[in-house]
Formats: structure tokens, sequence, C-alpha cells
């Protein structure tokens, strides 16, 4: 009985809960702000400056036993913490999405989809989505090369709003030089674990690796002699949004710190 958008905020809930470790755990606050329409969430797993929710999402949340509302203020809802009835809806929500690899697709696409990712990368969300949008109209040359252009300026776009969320110190103004600007913010993650350190130097090399293709994509194979297919677009296309969906996620744990 739920809208799509209470579902997604359920989604959103659940995921942030599951991000942090179990003795570490709190309630979700809510906090009324003079300023836009809606409630601004408070949790150590929601970044700060996170678009506002409307709080009769959470009220109907509340009222199938998904959320359970600890306290409530002059103005609303002031905390609530997920009910094990929300955990469950959750699980079987992932399940309808279908098989293992479908799950993981959509996990990766709905989160470039959310106001969350748009917010903070508006022009990459723009320009990745029309890229997405074209790998299911055409396969012509001209259709695959503007996809690799699309995909290059959105990965562009992409390092250079990474650099300022992270307040990066290295100047590298030139745009095209992204994977040295990427580099410059995993290189200044100093709050990292020695795991996550090394996971983020695998992810540099990712990212230069699908610059590659990105770069191939847009010329059209002309250097490699081969002609680009369709399947060549699908993978910059998925891929970008791979390589992006682990950076951010990634990252994004440790602005708050």
């Amino acid at each position: 009985m739920l809208e799509q958008t209470q579902k997604k905020l359920l989604i959103k809930l659940v995921e942030a809960e599951r991000s942090i470790p179990r003795n570490e755990r709190d309630y979700f606050y809510v906090a009324h702000r003079v300023g836009p329409p809606g409630v601004e969430l408070r949790h150590p797993a929601i970044p700060m400056n996170s678009p506002r929710i409307f709080e009769g999402d959470l009220r109907i949340l509340a009222s199938y036993d998904l959320i359970s509302i600890v306290s409530w203020g002059g103005n609303g809802i002031e905390k609530f913490y997920i009910t094990n009835k929300g955990f469950q809806m959750y699980d079987q929500a992932m399940l309808d999405l279908g098989s293992p690899v479908d799950r993981f697709q959509r996990i990766v696409k709905d989160y470039l989809d959310s106001d969350v990712f748009q917010a903070a990368y508006p022009n990459t969300y723009s320009k990745w989505a029309q890229a997405e949008n074209l790998l299911w109209t055409d396969d012509s040359s001209s259709v695959l090369t503007t996809i690799g252009h699309l995909i290059r300026e959105a990965m562009q776009d992409f390092a250079e709003a990474l650099i300022k969320h992270h307040n990066s110190q290295e100047n590298i103004s030139d745009k095209t030089k992204i994977v040295a600007r990427i580099r410059s913010v995993l290189n200044s993650q100093h709050k990292c674990g020695n795991a996550e350190l090394a996971f983020l130097d695998a992810l540099l090399a990712y990212w230069g690796t699908v610059s590659d293709l990105v770069q191939r994509q847009e010329h059209g194979g002309q250097k490699e002699g081969e002609p680009l297919l369709w399947f060549d677009a699908r993978r910059v296309v998925f891929q970008s949004a791979l390589i992006m969906f682990e950076i951010e996620t990634t990252l994004s744990r440790f602005r708050s710190k």
C-alpha cells in the first residue's frame, strides 16, 4: 500500500542504519527548520544537507509499523527507529527486484537516481542519464560516440564536484585530467583504515581503466581500428555508474567525520 516515494524512503532508512556498526547505532532525528518545505533527517549515515523529506511519509511508515516514533515535539516527530517489520519489508523488497544480478544493478541505478546524488552531482547525473537513455534508442555509430562524449563529460563533472565536496588541496584546474583529480581526492582521505585505503587505491586504477574505455568510445575506436558495438556503449554506461557509486558511497562515510 506504500507509494513509491515511501518505499524509497524506507530503503534509505534501512541502508543508513545497516551502514553503522550495531553498537554505534542511534535514533533517527527529525529537524524542523525554517527553509524549503519538508523536514531534515539527522543520522550518522545520512550526509548533511541531504534533500528534505515530507514528514507525512514518515507518519505513513509509522502507521504500517515500519518505524516507531519515540517522541513528538511541538512541530511534529522528533525521533524514531526502524522496527523489525521495517527491516523485514526491506529484505522482501530487495528479493522482489529479481535475480541477484538484477538486484545489484538496480541498487547502483537507484543510487544515481536518488535525490541525494542528484543534489550533490546535478550535471553528472544529467549527462549520465542522457547517455543511458540513448543506449535504448539506436546503435548507430553517431549515437555510440555521443554516449562516449556524454559519459566523459559526466565523469569530468563528477571529479569537479568531488574536489569541492572534499576540499582537495591540490590545485588541478584542468577538467580533462580526471584521473589526477580523482587521485588528489583519494590521497586526501586520512580518516580511512588500511583496508579502505587499499580499496581506494584499487578504485583509482579502476577509474583510469574506465576513463580509457570512455575515451575509446568517444573517438569511435579509431585508435584501435575496431568498430564500436552496442555492447561497448552499454559497458561504459554501466561501468561509469558503478565506479561513481563506489567512490561516492565510500567517501561519503568520511565526509562528516
